[in-house]
């Protein structure tokens, strides 16, 4: 299916396919020292016919309205490539870095963090591989992290097949003790599946889909794949011998039925087929500085608002503790049930917090 063909939006944004699952690109914002970049030539080869502007500055473009929602800019990235996972005070060590390999996202999930976190809703594509890899490689040999993820900017998948990210770093990792994560709430894995067919180079990749109740990613995850299609992919990419991980976060309240829960991690066990699960990872929603009130403003009816929020300490508004430690105890005891030797850990919740909710701290 060609990529000019299908609808994009980004956090903000306006149309979704959710049937495609990829973006409708009509115009390359591209800067001029990046075109000549590898990457930049792959995608402008990919999209042949799409209109192009070339500026020398396209940070000065990002925030007009005149590219719509179609626009993809190609730009080189002024900061540092790998960055630490944030943590909160006082949580276990988590071992993780990530890499920015691109801004925003084409999903459309009324709780994404980045429509507080970034100045604007425009999906750009770092071009500066080169770069990008040798800070990964640096990063790997002198820090050892645990695991990477590209992931916490972007889904790592939904526009994989476009960028070939994934492919790119995976040589990185190789025979390396750090995991390359990829995070994603798209099915489309069968580029990856189809290029490492035959070849033992999984072992350093873990494809972790991030899932939760059928009626919460219908209402509140614009333009990513259905809970059906998760699961098939994630059952393709057991068969073809990746690591999996499984993320339920963010848990939302008014969504965390337990039945739920338990028929979903039963449905998990079921394609899983005795095969393990790299990690579960639980989050309960909350809401960085300035989220809350973009959703009030999008969503006033939105479920997302019903529960007791208080502003912890970093001035997130997070669920009442009791009634998250609560949510958090019993999925991990539903995980425990069907997965007894899997890893669980918590999601940007305290020591405390962890040991309330009975899962074993991280080391």
């Amino acid at each position: 299916m060609p990529w000019q063909a299908i609808q994009f939006v980004g956090c903000g944004g306006a149309a979704i396919d959710n049937i495609s699952m990829n973006p409708t690109i009509t115009q390359l914002v591209i800067e001029r020292a990046a075109a000549g970049d590898p990457l930049t030539v792959r995608i402008r080869e990919r999209l042949r016919g799409v209109g192009e502007t070339v500026t020398d500055d396209p940070r000065k473009l990002l925030r007009r309205d005149q590219w719509g929602g179609g626009s993809l800019f190609l730009m080189r990235h002024r900061g540092a490539f790998v960055k630490d996972f944030p943590a909160i005070p006082h949580s276990p060590p988590c071992g993780e870095k990530y890499i920015i390999t691109m801004l925003n996202c084409p999903h459309a999930c009324s709780y994404c963090y980045l429509q507080s976190y970034l100045e604007h809703d425009r999906l750009v594509i770092f071009t500066d591989l080169e770069r990008m890899k040798a800070e990964v490689a640096h990063s790997i040999s002198h820090d050892a992290p645990k695991r990477i993820t590209t992931g916490e900017m972007s889904d790592s998948l939904a526009l994989d097949e476009l960028t070939g990210t994934t492919l790119e770093l995976l040589p990185l990792f190789e025979g390396t003790g750090t995991l390359l994560d990829v995070r994603t709430k798209s099915a489309r894995i069968d580029h990856i599946v189809s290029a490492l067919a035959g070849r033992k180079r999984t072992a350093n990749l873990v494809i972790t889909w991030t899932l939760g109740p059928a009626g919460m990613i219908e209402r509140e995850e614009g333009g990513t794949a259905s809970l059906t299609n998760r699961l098939e992919a994630m059952g393709r990419a057991l068969r073809a011998g990746f690591r999996v991980g499984i993320r339920f976060d963010p848990v939302v309240p008014y969504y965390a039925d337990m039945n739920a829960y338990k028929s979903l991690i039963g449905e998990i066990a079921r394609i899983a087929e005795g095969a393990g699960i790299d990690r579960f990872e639980i989050g309960v929603l909350r809401f960085p500085p300035g989220l809350i009130e973009k959703i009030r403003a999008r969503h006033p009816r939105s479920m997302l608002l019903r529960g007791e929020y208080l502003r912890d300490g970093e001035g997130k508004l997070r669920l009442y503790r009791p009634a998250r430690v609560a949510l958090y105890r019993e999925i991990a005891r539903l995980v425990r049930t069907r997965f007894p030797h899997a890893a669980i850990e918590l999601s940007m919740e305290c020591r405390e917090v962890w040991e309330d909710a009975g899962v074993e701290l991280a080391i």
